[in-house]
């Protein structure tokens, strides 16, 4: 079952919060409103991806497809660090 799923991609896209960050703590991915790396947010929080490079990375055209590629893509980078 992967960590990382495109239900979270979508939270992190929805979120109000510009900073948000996808974050992992504990083994379970999370959105928080800011990026733990900035001081804000739980400190143990591995960060996997912002809203802003999110955003960046999908384009404004981006479909569900996309957003499933990006999550696993993001979710075996997350494997690879033994996450």
């Amino acid at each position: 079952m992967p960590t990382i799923t495109s239900e979270h991609l979508h939270a992190l896209l929805a979120s109000a919060h510009r900073d948000a960050a996808l974050v992992v703590v504990a083994g379970k991915a999370a959105v928080v409103p800011a990026d733990p790396g900035r001081g804000d947010g739980p400190e143990e929080a591995l960060v996997i991806t912002t809203r802003n490079a999110v955003i960046a990375e999908l384009d404004t055209g981006a479909n569900e497809e996309q957003i499933e590629s990006l999550a696993q893509r993001l979710d075996v980078a997350l494997d690879s660090l033994g996450g």
